[in-house]
């Protein structure tokens, strides 16, 4: 009985879903007069096209939410996930570049790690929505009724571009994006010059956000390109993405700097299998705060990887690291970066 009731119950959300989506589908007719104009690969490696520039767009992921402002195409937007406001510190930054966000008017239908709304997503009537490449399930849903999902889920910077440009080019804003990474490799050029002068490297360990002491970044992550960039070393070995150590192992790999983003200092301090560690009795903790301006999974990290190199050797006094930073928060996000440091 429970059984028969269940799926009677996924029948009816079905339906619902389908009534939703119906009201803005085109007919027959119009779907075979549209030409198709824009065409991005993302993260399946899956082409995902569109007759014209998506006019109302739901981002559940929120790097791509971030890459978003700085295309400039936020004037799209419907959706994005629940935890922009939440979050104390990215209500407060996304608030500032949207004041949308600051009086709570875009709708919030899930997250990116796992759980989404799919009812309400459809409700708002998207002709593109961008989630992370994990929400496989629900991708699979959405796309079924024929809305245009980019999927993202960069692990290095080729694809953090690759993704940047297709999120331009399926936004009308290709250009912008084009000019954004013109401006990335310039100023990756000179951090380079400024940190490749370090001949014996500190050794760092990076926990994942969330105090996630035992979730790090191996040598094929962002962060690792973050730590060449910094002049430092990773202490993980590993040549994979993201592995889960166990404290053993962390405590043999000896680093000289436990780095946490969008995570407290006490979640090491209390860790009290740690506690023999050099770099923990020592607090030699480095957090990057406020998180907003360090994001990894943005063009964000080239800031970090320059704060990262002076947190390890301090060695350039003429380097001023506020300045910098509007400098590199200005190129990112254009005239919306002063709203940032009021």
């Amino acid at each position: 009985m429970n059984g028969f009731i269940l799926l009677i119950g996924i029948a009816v959300l079905f339906m619902c879903l389908l009534g939703l989506f119906s009201c803005n589908s085109e007919s027959p007719e119009e779907e075979s007069s549209n030409t198709t104009l824009l065409s991005a690969t993302d993260a399946r490696g899956k082409s995902v096209s569109l007759s014209s520039p998506a006019k109302r767009t739901v981002v559940l992921y929120q790097g791509a939410l971030d890459g978003l402002y700085m295309l400039g195409a936020e004037k799209s937007l419907v959706g994005i996930q629940h935890n922009i406001y939440t979050n104390p510190e990215t209500f407060k930054y996304f608030g500032l570049l949207d004041p949308r966000i600051a009086r709570r008017e875009i709708a919030a239908p899930g997250n990116w790690e796992n759980s989404t709304n799919l009812e309400s997503v459809v409700a708002l009537k998207p002709d593109l929505v961008i989630m992370a490449s994990g929400q496989s399930g629900a991708i699979e849903i959405l796309e079924s009724f024929g809305i245009a999902v980019f999927a993202v889920s960069p692990s290095n910077n080729e694809q953090l571009y690759e993704e940047l440009l297709g999120i331009g080019i399926l936004t009308g804003t290709e250009s912008r994006a084009r000019e954004l990474l013109g401006f990335t490799e310039t100023k990756l050029l000179e951090i380079r010059e400024k940190t490749s002068h370090i001949n014996k490297k500190k050794k760092v360990y990076y926990a994942w956000s969330g105090g996630r002491i035992y979730s790090t970044s191996g040598r094929s992550s962002r962060m690792h390109e973050c730590f060449d960039l910094a002049g430092v070393e990773n202490a993980c070995p590993f040549d994979i993405d993201t592995p889960n150590i166990n404290p053993e192992s962390l405590i043999a790999w000896d680093p000289d700097i436990m780095l946490l983003w969008n995570s407290k200092q006490e979640d090491l301090l209390n860790a009290r299998e740690l506690s023999s560690m050099r770099a923990i009795a020592e607090k030699n903790i480095h957090v990057f705060e406020p998180a907003f301006f360090y994001d990894p999974h943005t063009l964000k990290i080239m800031y970090m990887a320059l704060e990262l190199h002076e947190v390890a050797y301090g060695d350039n006094p003429e380097l001023d690291l506020d300045e910098f930073r509007k400098e590199i928060m200005t190129g990112l996000y254009e005239e919306k970066a002063k709203q940032l440091f009021l």
